[in-house]
């Protein structure tokens, strides 16, 4: 694997980037110019007065009489809150209302909606009202200084964002947010999980691109000259552009649709997603279900609720994974039954909530241990430390660690533990090879028969040669022969050819162009892993007076050393004096900066966000990631 887990020791260096004051200035028409910077600043001037979309990044502009949004995204509306708090107007999107004017009380609930989460949407929320004077819909004008604005709807990197075009100068320009960036790119996916349809959020992979297409073709209707979105550079060949985004999107769409997973659960949906986001007649050509599928498995292996047990010789069971009562339940009725005499350990595969909510009760219950692997260590003893889909609130007890690799006897088996990271980065597998040549290899949920289960990328489903899934299946390619898998979801065991695991292996190095081609980074996993800037731990509980450390994890993802720095915004209650750092991370690696906070003698009680300025050489994002602090006086 290229990511190496231990976190390497915090080094405080000199901050090399300038970050507050940006002054690339470009002149796009007599009236309109562009202060560049992490987001572009549109600035129109007429007769002494200044209307700004975005926001201006440099800082210099004391006043304007509007400011624009089009989306509610921290990382963007940051670069207008100045304007706003010297008296500009603010305008934004009625749709995103509550993120404008509630975003307060949203962030105050995040501790506890963040658990069980199948919802998948983005945390990167303002931690205040922001002041905005006006909110408007689709179809709906504003007139400045003799220049009509007209407001687009236009969903796709948020739900309900909007677009806004106005003749300025004799051009017309569209002012498109986040739906584009440069000459056909976007800056990522993983903001664009939704749910579609009978499709939920937690399944719904990168579904809002149907939405941004959508978009698009609606703001290519008005044949605007020019684009200025909210990053990135100005577009001048909108028509061009639009179509070869819309092109890259639905090849990858394509790629993606061919080797998923949730075919197998629901192959009735996929359709209505096709349609979505290739288009109404475009097909993707999926792969042939798995050449065997046993609904007639081995008399040592159950398959019980989304849980398995495999029975010994003198039936004592071992047990993985148990995040539900009807498993609990049904193994305890087992026993009760006199088909399995006891439960001598368990195992378990990820850390979602569907597999470890009861896995303490279990334990307890049959007075075993519980095995994982290092990799899991931390999320499943410390899981309210992380901000990830489908949480558990209680952490695991009486864990016994095995390092990749390892194997153990237990009775007429040998088991051999794996890091698996498939479905999600924090997962692993087990196989049990029993006396005699017969074999499961128990996968969690990272496939199904029809494919790979990547459907949510706010798991972290990474895309280098020897990361996620391309690691995963040069595993199943060194499994013994005959070797049978258990998806934890799906009661036949099943198992895949040689072909089938080359040709799921093709599909994702041909995904890697596809996204080499899609994300302006220099390299793709900044374009499909949120948390390679994450904060550590997500929230902590403390006393108003008192101090805490963050540490904030970067994730170096190309195959060169970079630098990258991270800057603190703590917010009113909270102080951090040393704000800024910067260090070289080697290839592949994550190292950690350690931020001492100190909450206020006079803090309010309640929940505090510090959100992390994060980037490097042509990579600048502002409060991308953040903790949260709950105060109590």
């Amino acid at each position: 694997m290229r990511i190496q887990y231990p976190i390497s020791k915090t080094l405080l260096l000199p901050l090399i980037f300038l970050l507050v004051q940006c002054s690339d200035k470009k002149q796009v028409t007599e009236s309109l110019k562009v202060v560049s910077g992490p987001v572009n600043g549109a600035i129109i001037e007429r007769n002494g007065k200044i209307l700004s979309i975005y926001g201006d990044p440099s800082g210099k502009i004391s006043k304007a009489d509007m400011v624009l949004f089009t989306h509610f995204r921290r990382d963007v509306i940051w670069a207008g809150e100045k304007l706003l708090n010297s008296g500009t107007k603010g305008i934004a999107p009625a749709g995103e209302k509550a993120y404008f004017i509630s975003a307060d009380s949203i962030i105050s609930r995040l501790p506890e909606t963040r658990f069980h989460d199948y919802y998948c949407q983005t945390t990167k929320i303002t931690d205040r009202p922001f002041k905005t004077d006006r909110f408007v819909n689709g179809g709906d004008m504003i007139s400045w200084e003799g220049i009509n604005i007209k407001v687009l709807s236009s969903p796709g990197y948020t739900r309900n964002a909007v677009s806004y075009i106005a003749d300025i100068d004799g051009k017309k320009v569209a002012f498109t947010g986040d739906l584009i960036y440069g000459e056909g790119q976007l800056i990522d996916i993983y903001s664009l999980q939704d749910s579609f349809k009978a499709i939920g959020g937690y399944h719904g992979y990168a579904t809002r691109l149907g939405n941004l297409i959508s978009s698009l073709q609606f703001i290519k209707a008005e044949r605007p000259d020019i684009i200025i979105p909210s990053r990135g550079p100005v577009i001048y060949n909108p028509s061009s552009v639009i179509d070869e985004l819309t092109e890259r999107i639905r090849r990858i769409y394509t790629n993606y649709l061919s080797i998923s997973a949730y075919r197998w659960y629901f192959p009735e949906r996929m359709g209505d997603l096709t349609e979505h986001v290739l288009g109404a007649g475009r097909k993707a050509e999926p792969m042939h279900y798995s050449e065997i599928i046993r609904y007639n498995p081995p008399e040592w292996y159950r398959h019980v609720s989304n849980s398995n047990l495999v029975i010994a010789d003198d039936s004592s069971a071992f047990l993985i994974d148990c995040g539900t009562k009807d498993a609990l339940n049904g193994i305890m009725d087992l026993v009760k039954g006199g088909r399995i005499k006891s439960v001598d350990g368990i195992f378990i595969t990820h850390y979602h909530d569907d597999h470890t909510d009861l896995i303490n009760d279990a334990s307890d219950k049959f007075n075993c241990p519980v095995y994982a692997t290092e990799e899991l260590r931390d999320i499943l003893v410390n899981p309210g430390a992380y901000r990830m889909p489908c949480l558990t609130t209680r952490p695991v007890n009486n864990l016994t660690i095995k390092m990749d690799g390892e194997k153990m006897v237990w009775k007429d088996f040998v088991l051999s533990f794996y890091f698996f990271p498939g479905q999600t980065i924090y997962h692993d597998a087990v196989l049990f090879s029993k006396n005699g040549g017969e074999s499961i290899f128990f996968i969690g949920d990272s496939f199904t028969p029809s494919g790979i289960d990547d459907y949510c990328l706010l798991n972290r489903n990474l895309l280098h040669e020897g990361e996620g899934y391309s690691y995963c299946l040069d595993i199943l390619k060194k499994m013994p022969s005959g070797t049978l898998l258990a998806n934890q979801h799906v009661e036949p065991l099943f198992a895949f050819s040689s072909q089938q695991l080359e040709f799921m292996k093709m599909k994702l190095l041909e995904r890697n162009g596809l996204f080499a081609d899609l994300f302006p980074w220099d390299d793709i996993n900044y374009g499909i892993d949120e948390q390679w800037a994450t904060a550590y731990p997500y929230v902590q509980n403390t006393a108003s007076g008192s101090n805490v450390v963050i540490s904030v994890k970067l994730t170096n993802h190309t195959e060169k050393q970079k630098k990258f720095y991270v800057v603190a915004n703590p917010g009113d209650d909270l102080l951090c004096r040393d704000k800024k750092m910067s260090a070289t991370i080697e290839p592949g690696s994550i190292r950690s900066f350690s931020f001492n906070v100190e909450i206020k003698e006079n803090a309010v009680s309640g929940v505090k966000q510090i959100a992390f300025d994060v980037g490097s050489d042509g990579m600048e994002f502002r409060k991308f990631c953040e903790a949260l602090i709950i105060t109590e006086n």
